[in-house]
């Protein structure tokens, strides 16, 4: 009689933790992230839904975010990816479903699971700008570049949304299938940071 053994789910990165000359490295535990996209011509709809779902005023601009909005499943950080695109991301793992945001919107946004395509990770540190500066094409200084901001740009070839949070570090969410190859390039800038 053949045992059978039972499956355990893992993802890439799954618990990766690093510190480097006190900046830290790490993939910050998965919380969902959902896209919200306007339907066509619903723009006063969407911000509306967004509204009463989350309690802002407002949704995000193209390349800003904003933290602390919160609906019966916890707090969010909402991203402004494109005029008409905002992605909700969890703050707290497990919390929220998509079919409860999408009853929350209702037919004012199309909403769509992200949370298998992304990996999150966060770098913060007196060396994180450093190490950003040397792989990032966008200029991250927090004159140009203040916490609050976001921009989609590529590192090191692969695609990457950049967050300056509001601690000061950045979080980062890029393609989970090349998850290894975007911790490589930020683990080997940030130990190269050191190298005289």
């Amino acid at each position: 009689m053949v045992k059978q053994k039972s499956l355990t789910a893992s993802r890439p990165l799954d618990g990766r933790s690093l510190s480097v000359g006190g900046t830290s490295l790490w993939v910050v535990a998965d919380g969902p992230i959902y896209s919200l996209s306007v339907p066509l011509g619903g723009d006063e709809g969407f911000d509306r839904a967004l509204s009463v779902h989350f309690g802002v005023s407002a949704r995000p601009e193209a390349g800003r975010f904003c933290d602390g909005v919160t609906d019966e499943n916890g707090a969010f950080r909402l991203c402004g990816l494109a005029r008409d695109q905002v992605f909700a991301l969890a703050l707290q793992p497990g919390k929220a479903d998509a079919r409860t945001l999408a009853q929350g919107v209702g037919d004012a946004a199309y909403v769509t699971d992200q949370s298998d395509a992304w990996v999150v990770v966060s770098l913060r540190g007196p060396l994180a700008f450093a190490a950003m500066e040397r792989i990032c094409p966008v200029n991250l200084a927090p004159s140009v570049f203040p916490p609050g901001s976001l921009a989609r740009t590529v590192m090191e070839h692969l695609s990457v949304i950049i967050v300056a949070d509001l601690e000061g570090g950045f979080m980062m969410l890029s393609p989970l299938s090349s998850a290894e190859s975007f911790w490589h390039a930020l683990e080997t800038s940030l130990a190269n940071v050191l190298t005289p």
